[in-house]
């Protein structure tokens, strides 16, 4: 080999050393165990505040969902009564401890079974049955509004009415004014 080529390898490799020594942390840089603990300690505090705020909200997104399902479900079931010129019969239940809306007149079904999400656990008055003349106009229940009480894991309430003339409206209230 060449004189030449052995001094290049020989500055290549002393290249090499010098930055890796270069390249080496001072003992000042970097974060002490004291600041690593305590930014774990804000991260986890932040994400139980998190997940408790993210429940609660989840639990009333899914309560105001079956609400308003159970408002469109009923609505549709009215204008079935007028398409077809019959009775429509729409039944609420709680089964397996879900809130589970079903619609039919004299021939079948109209509606096919609906459950609702999860943290929907209670009715009132369970079970809850509402029914839609020809005309549209809800028959039995009263002569006042009818109305349906739905119910979280969480104990918030929201309530459906249901009119005498068979219009049927929600309000974020255990009762709707």
């Amino acid at each position: 080999m060449p004189l030449a080529h052995h001094y290049r390898l020989a500055m290549c490799n002393f290249s090499i050393s010098e930055t890796i020594a270069r390249s080496k942390a001072s003992p000042e840089a970097g974060f002490t165990l004291i600041e690593m603990m305590i930014v774990s300690a804000i991260i986890g505090i932040s994400s139980a505040l998190a997940v408790t705020n993210f429940s609660v909200w989840h639990a009333q997104y899914q309560l105001k969902q079956a609400v308003t399902e159970i408002q469109s479900q009923l609505n549709m079931s009215r204008i079935a009564a007028m398409n077809r010129n019959a009775v429509v019969n729409v039944n609420l239940t709680l089964s397996g401890g879900l809130v589970e809306l079903s619609a039919s007149d004299g021939s079948g079904s109209v509606i096919g079974s609906t459950k609702m999400m999860g943290s929907v656990t209670g009715l009132n008055p369970a079970p809850a049955a509402v029914a839609f003349s020809p005309l549209g106009i809800r028959s039995g229940g009263g002569v006042g509004n009818q109305q349906i009480v739905i119910s979280n894991n969480r104990g918030l309430s929201y309530a459906v009415r249901i009119t005498p003339r068979g219009k049927v409206t929600w309000c974020p209230d255990s009762t709707c004014p």
